[in-house]
């Protein structure tokens, strides 16, 4: 039986037809192939509607204000788009108050006015500070701390120095606090000296909670060896109520008694 003879090699001219031919019929099928559909164009109706002046502007807002005086640092915590202010009938409005007021186009109007709540309202800060106690008061305010998230603890000092941290506290962002001390009538009197403070004080969590919603008190005077009830949920609620007006006795700064005799 005779082999069969081996295959001829291929030569370069032939490598190049079929290379050629490889590369005509793969521009044919490219050129044959439907092109892709051009994405459509977006509906006018999916686009975000916006006026000729761009995003419609928010809608007037106002807002309350307890305050016996009204000051450029009370008008500039409040949220942007404020339109209205209510102020107590007897509320004292600084000069430069009013001048802010006038250039941010916001008016203010003196009464109980009904007022559309204001979303987004900054929470008031919560103080927590003792002074003069007659046991360490630091796991009392710690445990404060714990209920009221965010609230501030001031470093310990003299009952004055404190009141007077708190005052300013109170006038600058309308802050909202706790003082533990043993000397409650004390500090209470000191405090009530201040414009900014409406301080009261009591031996039980009910009596205190009603009194501070009888005059809106923005401070408690606890004496923590005494005071029955659980401080912890007072002060959280108390950080939580939300502001109202002053009580008409309390809208006007005292006369005091008239006579010349002695120093007021």
């Amino acid at each position: 039986m005779t082999p069969a003879a081996p295959p001829s090699p291929i030569d370069r001219d032939t490598v190049q037809r079929l290379v050629a031919e490889v590369i005509r019929r793969i521009q044919a099928e490219a050129k044959a192939a439907p092109a892709a559909p051009a994405a459509a164009p977006a509906s006018p109706a999916a686009a975000p509607a916006t006026s000729s002046y761009g995003a419609p502007e928010p809608k007037a807002a106002a807002a309350m204000l307890a305050d016996r005086v009204i000051t450029l640092h009370s008008l500039e915590r409040l949220p942007a788009g404020t339109r209205q202010v209510v102020v107590a009938p007897k509320a004292v409005i600084t000069p430069s108050a009013r001048d802010y007021a006038k250039e941010a186009g916001i008016a203010i109007v003196r009464g109980a006015a009904a007022v559309a709540p204001v979303s987004a309202t900054p929470p008031r800060p919560f103080l927590i500070a003792h002074a003069q106690c007659a046991n360490d008061p630091a796991a009392k305010a710690a445990a404060i701390a714990r209920a009221v998230p965010g609230s501030q603890q001031l470093p310990p000092s003299g009952l004055a120095d404190l009141l007077t941290a708190i005052a300013t506290h109170a006038s600058r962002d309308a802050a909202r606090g706790i003082l533990l001390t043993s000397r409650p009538a004390v500090a209470a009197i000191l405090a009530n000296r201040s414009a900014s403070l409406r301080a009261v004080t009591g031996r039980d969590a009910a009596a205190l909670s009603a009194a501070a919603t009888d005059c809106q008190a923005n401070l408690l005077i606890v004496d923590p060896k005494t005071f029955t009830g659980s401080v912890e949920r007072l002060c959280s609620d108390f950080a939580a109520r939300p502001a109202a007006p002053l009580p008409s006795e309390l809208a006007s700064a005292p006369s005091g008694c008239g006579c010349k005799s002695h120093a007021h």
